[in-house]
């Protein structure tokens, strides 16, 4: 049986000895399930020097290198490898980061609380170790960083850990494979416009798209009069939102078909409920 990339990644990283503990990803439960690594304790998974050694012999049986052939440094790393030109094959500083913070309840990173005021940018691997009930994904950076403005939003009582979608300097690609990598149910938060619509529909394991109650999300779209979100976004998206027959993204759409008209984050940042 072949391991696919993020199987391998994992294995990877448990081979180095550094991983002490884990979430209970889709990969930790393969491995743990189909190969016996690590000791489950409630959403993680303890690891020891039995599982790293088992980890090395599953990479080494299958003729996978223990590390990636090819593989640019960190810069603190190139400095001492190449000093006369150390930002030569180095890395972004942000290649493996994502933007996090506590939506709701108590996220734990390594016992630590996750910020809940601004936001923190740490590693894949970091995020992918830290506790909590729910994902929630957010489009925008501003709504992001003044999440708690949003008092209408009910979090059910769930510790909620917020991820940023990601832009032009936290890669987009990195959140996504934060949220494959995981197995928490995914809320999103994005504009109420067929592009948020769509992109949310596209998030794995979505449960639930968070927006204001229908009045007054009406009421603030009419306010903004912010036709040119909706017109300007309807072809590129209508076949793909009139496919999907769920009813957390098909009640909205028509909605918003009804007004049509769109309303950005950071008009629903301050609504009340």
């Amino acid at each position: 049986m072949n391991f696919t990339h993020y199987q391998i990644t994992f294995l990877r990283h448990l081979a180095s000895g550094v991983a002490a503990e884990k979430a209970a990803t889709q990969a930790a439960d393969f491995f743990h399930t189909q190969h016996g690594l690590g000791q489950r304790a409630g959403s993680r998974y303890l690891y020891g020097e039995i599982d790293t050694d088992r980890a090395r012999q599953l990479l080494i049986n299958r003729g996978i290198a223990l590390a990636s052939a090819v593989q640019a440094l960190r810069r603190s790393d190139a400095a001492n490898n190449n000093p006369g030109n150390e930002k030569s094959g180095t890395l972004s500083p942000h290649f493996d980061s994502v933007a996090i913070k506590t939506a709701h309840g108590q996220c734990l990173l390594e016992r630590v609380p996750v910020a809940r005021s601004g936001y923190q940018v740490v590693t894949l691997d970091q995020a992918n170790s830290v506790r909590t009930d729910v994902l929630l994904v957010v489009e925008n950076l501003e709504s992001f960083r003044f999440l708690e403005r949003n008092c209408w939003i009910d979090f059910q009582e769930k510790s909620v850990l917020a991820v940023f979608r990601g832009d032009n300097v936290l890669r987009a690609d990195i959140a996504t494979r934060l949220l494959e990598s995981r197995t928490e149910p995914v809320w999103a938060y994005f504009d109420f416009d067929p592009a948020g619509l769509g992109m949310a529909a596209r998030l794995p394991r979505l449960e639930r798209l968070l927006l204001p109650p229908e009045g007054i999300l009406s009421a603030a779209a009419r306010r903004s009069n912010q036709v040119h979100l909706f017109a300007d976004q309807m072809a590129q998206w209508a076949t793909t939102l009139d496919a999907d027959g769920r009813e957390m993204l098909t009640t909205p759409w028509r909605h918003m078909q009804r007004i049509r008209m769109g309303l950005a984050q950071e008009h629903m940042d301050a609504l009340k409920p």
